[in-house]
């Protein structure tokens, strides 16, 4: 039998600023190398590659806005 998902967390922001699409993808680059450096010192394997590929389709994704 399969073991039951669980749901991620959910996040409640308490407020917001607006920033730009270049501002983000650099955030985003940031917090993407120090996962991948914390996940593989921690597993010493690629760590959660579906979130690791998600947050760089993401980053590609501000980078080709941000050049329009």
């Amino acid at each position: 039998m399969d073991v039951a998902l669980t749901p991620p967390t959910h996040i409640q922001p308490v407020s917001g600023a607006q920033i730009t699409a270049k501002d983000a993808q650099k955030r985003i680059e940031r917090f993407l190398a120090d996962y991948q450096a914390r996940s593989l010192s921690a597993q010493g394997s690629g760590g959660d590659t579906a979130l690791t590929v998600q947050l760089q389709k993401l980053s590609a994704a501000l980078k080709e806005d941000s050049k329009k």
